[in-house]
């Protein structure tokens, strides 16, 4: 027995209602916020909180060596690890609320700090 497939005006209508709520969702739940300060953490504690509009550069100095943070047009990187694999500087530059680099050898970490809070796995 032969099963003939068609495709209906009802499925069009679902798939079209579908993709709107989708895409509804994705904005209004999935936003990304550009911040505004950075937060240092070197060994546990809190170094210091910069601005995102300045260009600056900050140097620690951990277990494995010297790392270099970078903040520079809003965005904020690690330029030099010492560390092995290289995992933070990897990741490039960050710029949105809640975005997190870490550089675990040295226990460096930064975040991107915003009007709101960003939520994410972490904070569940």
């Amino acid at each position: 027995m032969k099963l003939r497939s068609k495709f209906f005006l009802g499925d069009s209508l679902i798939t079209f209602v579908s993709l709107v709520f989708i895409i509804f969702a994705f904005k209004t739940f999935w936003h990304f916020e550009t911040g505004s300060v950075v937060q240092v953490n070197f060994q546990g504690k809190t170094y210091g909180n910069f601005s995102l509009f300045q260009d600056k550069k900050i140097s620690l100095v951990g277990r494995e060596g010297e790392s270099m943070i970078e903040i520079k047009n809003g965005q904020a990187r690690f330029k030099y690890a010492p560390c092995k694999n290289q995992y933070c500087v990897q990741q490039g530059w960050i710029r949105f609320t809640g975005q997190i680099l870490i550089c675990i050898p040295n226990e460096i970490s930064i975040e991107i700090l915003g009007k709101t809070k960003a939520y994410d796995s972490l904070n569940y």
